[in-house]
């Protein structure tokens, strides 16, 4: 039992780790979203997607890959390629810290499998993982965009993000922040010919995952930039409540 409180507290950390690219983009926001924000996201949007999949699905292994696969970040935090670490850098750090989560929690979760599996996108379930994952990094953007749009100018930005490839080009097209990072996450919504032989998947099935996911994320889009009409249609009554001793 300790192995398995240990693991669990590390896996509480992750509440602790703020993902880096709103902090990278200066939100202007009290609270931003943590890594185990994002976990419960993917699991989620599982959740609701999965009626829209096909046959076939094994949801336990998915459900694995999503709750292990940034668990290593808990050690790491969150690296992105605009603070000037490397991809040899980063890969380094990474494996030194899953190496020690295999080797001392191994014996908890199958987590050289869950790990190894996800980053190669293995099976069908981890490439749905992988997919989920790449596109829940543009839903706090969209969120925040529509509370307030993020400033690009903001000369505290680093000149890196500023002037990636990405964000040069949509801003040529006076595009937001949320905008940029909709349409080049949204690219990896995707499963090629040789992947669909991989996985032993048929064509069609291939293509409902793929539109379920994208019809999905057109919806959010709507949405999440209209995030404030959602609160305000709230029931107020239920946000107003007595306290005991009060008249």
């Amino acid at each position: 039992m300790n192995l398995d409180a240990k693991l669990y507290m590390i896996f509480d950390i992750l509440g602790d780790i703020p993902r880096t690219g709103p902090l990278l983009w200066k939100v202007d926001r009290k609270r931003t979203e943590d890594i185990k924000d994002h976990i419960f996201d993917l699991l989620l949007m599982v959740q609701i997607l999965k009626k829209y999949f096909p046959e076939g699905i094994n949801y336990d292994l998915l459900n694995n890959y999503i709750i292990c696969h940034d668990l290593e970040e808990a050690i790491t935090g969150d690296i992105t390629a605009f603070e000037g670490v490397s991809k040899e850098e980063k890969d380094r750090v990474n494996t030194i810290a899953m190496n020690y989560l295999i080797d001392n929690f191994g014996s908890v979760l199958d987590l050289d499998t869950y790990f190894n599996d996800f980053e190669s996108k293995k099976n069908i379930e981890a490439h749905i993982a992988y997919m989920l994952d790449k596109v829940d990094s543009v839903i706090p953007f969209l969120k925040y965009d529509g509370e307030k749009e993020i400033n690009m100018d903001n000369k505290e930005i680093v000149e890196a993000l500023k002037n990636s490839e990405a964000v040069v080009e949509g801003r040529k097209k006076w595009k937001t922040v949320s905008d940029i990072f909709y349409d080049y996450h949204l690219r990896s919504v995707k499963i090629t010919f040789d992947q669909i032989k991989q996985y032993g998947i048929t064509e069609e099935d291939a293509n409902k995952i793929v539109n379920a996911i994208k019809e999905f994320m057109n919806e959010i889009y709507i949405e999440a930039k209209n995030v404030k009409k959602i609160k305000d249609n709230f029931p107020k009554e239920a946000s107003i409540y007595n306290k005991e001793g009060e008249i």
